[in-house]
């Protein structure tokens, strides 16, 4: 009987830690990672953040324009979406040459950094992968 208490406690223990484990958490936009802050007021100096929340050791906030940004726990962005377009300085350079020269009046509406590169959304629908040299792997349309 003793063993089976054990085992029942334990797994309650396991799922309870994993619901958390995935539980965004509000907090005030001051507790954001420093390099997190200064990038929203450099990029977004029109706009407040609505909302800021931690996920583990990930940050999301919501700008007052509809924007939402995912940061690491050093504060690095790692999404980014915006259906306004996102200011042109915060996307890598080779993304936007892309864009500009295949896509001239279509804009960059979300930028995610993945393992080994890059995934920018148009604002057409269109999903083009990069690896980190700039090079096009795929493009979904």
């Amino acid at each position: 009987m003793k063993k089976i208490l054990v085992t029942f406690f334990v797994m309650l223990m396991m799922a309870a830690s994993a619901n958390a484990a995935g539980r965004k958490t509000a907090i005030d936009p001051m507790s954001l990672p420093v390099p997190a802050q200064q990038l929203v007021q450099q990029h977004w100096p029109s706009c407040v953040i609505d909302n800021a929340w931690i996920d583990g050791k990930e940050y999301e906030v919501l700008l007052s324009d509809g924007t939402v940004i995912e940061f690491n726990a050093k504060g690095v962005w790692k999404e980014m979406k915006c259906t306004d377009g996102l200011p042109v300085t915060l996307v890598p350079v080779f993304i936007t040459r892309y864009v500009v020269n295949r896509y001239p009046k279509i804009l960059i509406i979300g930028v995610e950094k993945m393992k080994g590169g890059y995934e920018a959304t148009l604002a057409n629908g269109y999903e083009i992968q990069f690896d980190m040299r700039g090079n096009v792997t795929h493009v979904d349309d």
